[in-house]
């Protein structure tokens, strides 16, 4: 029974093709590119752990030889160890320092994955449109060919002459060509996609677009990436002048023992580093800097989404309201071309004017087409920049 089920389902996955809802979950399990990208996560915290752990201490080990007349000789012995120690607000510094680098990190990933989804997205429109492309050159073709026989017709009747023959014949074979060009168009496409998925084995593809052709656009807004990075950034080199502040990073802890002929010396002590040459003015001037630059860039970013976010929704508008009238065109088209080509099979219409007529229905049904793959295209871009991407 467990059997009959997977063959079904494996011929109606063939038959009728994998949606893409279901064909970005299988990338999102199999792309080699995400999961080298979650690994990153991990590769930071370990860099984190290394930047936080405590140094270890250092063993120091004497032996002096005394020979105070040149007839006796005794040994002294001795044994130090020292262990260096953070300031309390260096330590905490290094602390916003990890916590802003796994941000980052984890922004950085963020980006990458949403990046790769609306290229994912892209690629997959392109396929959509490369198949319904092809249908259409199909139907074209088709169309084309039986024009193609009315006028043999009539040329082997002599009511029609040759130059007319050979237009319409030249015009099928020239369909014809493109076909072949677009077939070749759509495995470079799908070979594409098994790569990007991850994929060695073949699957099938619906071909339906992502998103209908409409002016509305959803309203939910998340934090894009890039402002996601440049705020862990911002964070992170506020760490940076957190341990600037701290004009002693660490100090030198030692204790040892001493034993010398006559008596026994227990040694503890510190060493302070004097900032005498170094006060890091520098470092200070140089992270304020940064941070300005840091600010400059959110707000120039802040204003790119948003004017790059209403030119998308304008255009999308505006893309929408021509596919409906190249709708309404290409049904007065259509009904034209069709009286036009019953004129010319009882020999009342110019074989010219009806070919002409059938180029521009074509042509306009090419327009739609297009005009649907600019919107979806466009609909990614917009939910890239609102952040749909980001989960």
């Amino acid at each position: 029974m467990k059997k009959i089920i997977m063959i079904f389902l494996t011929f109606s996955l063939f038959s009728f093709g994998m949606s893409y809802e279901k064909f970005k979950k299988l990338t999102l399990k199999n792309a080699k590119f995400l999961q080298r990208q979650a690994l990153s996560l991990e590769v930071v915290q370990e860099q984190n752990n290394i930047l936080l752990r405590s140094q270890n201490p250092t063993l120091g080990l004497q032996l002096s030889r005394f020979n105070p007349k040149e007839i006796s000789t005794s040994y002294n012995y001795a044994a130090f160890v020292t262990q260096s120690i953070r300031i309390g607000n260096y330590y905490g510094a290094q602390e916003d320092q990890a916590s802003a680098q796994s941000l980052l990190q984890n922004a950085y990933v963020q980006d990458g994955k949403a990046g790769y989804i609306s290229t994912l997205e892209k690629i997959y429109t392109e396929y959509v449109y490369q198949n319904k492309l092809l249908a259409l050159l199909e139907d074209e073709y088709k169309l084309s060919k039986q024009v193609t026989d009315i006028v043999k017709q009539r040329y082997d009747n002599g009511s029609e002459n040759r130059v007319s023959y050979l237009q319409a014949k030249t015009d099928t074979i020239a369909l014809k060509t493109q076909m072949y060009t677009t077939r070749q168009v759509l495995k470079i496409l799908y070979y594409q996609l098994l790569s990007i998925a991850g994929l060695k084995k073949s699957v099938s593809l619906e071909k339906h677009f992502i998103y209908p052709v409409s002016s509305k656009n959803t309203n939910e807004i998340k934090t894009n990436t890039k402002q996601k990075i440049l705020d862990a950034q911002t964070k992170l080199m506020k760490s940076k002048m957190r341990m600037n502040d701290s004009i002693i990073n660490s100090y030198q802890v030692y204790g040892g023992i001493e034993n010398e002929p006559d008596q026994s010396i227990l040694r503890v002590g510190i060493n302070i580093p004097i900032p005498v040459f170094n006060t890091k003015s520098e470092e200070k001037q140089l992270a304020k800097l940064q941070a300005q630059q840091l600010s400059l860039d959110k707000d120039q970013l802040e204003i790119d989404l948003f004017t790059q976010a209403k030119m998308l929704k304008a255009s999308i508008k505006e893309l929408s309201e021509q596919y409906y009238a190249l709708k309404g065109l290409k049904k007065e088209q259509h009904t034209l071309y069709l009286l036009l080509k019953e004129g010319y099979e009882i020999a009342q219409g110019s074989i010219f004017v009806m070919m002409d007529t059938k180029n521009k229905l074509i042509q306009t049904q090419k327009s739609l087409l297009q005009t649907q793959k600019m919107i979806n295209t466009q609909k990614i871009e917009l939910r890239f920049i609102q952040g749909q991407y980001n989960d």
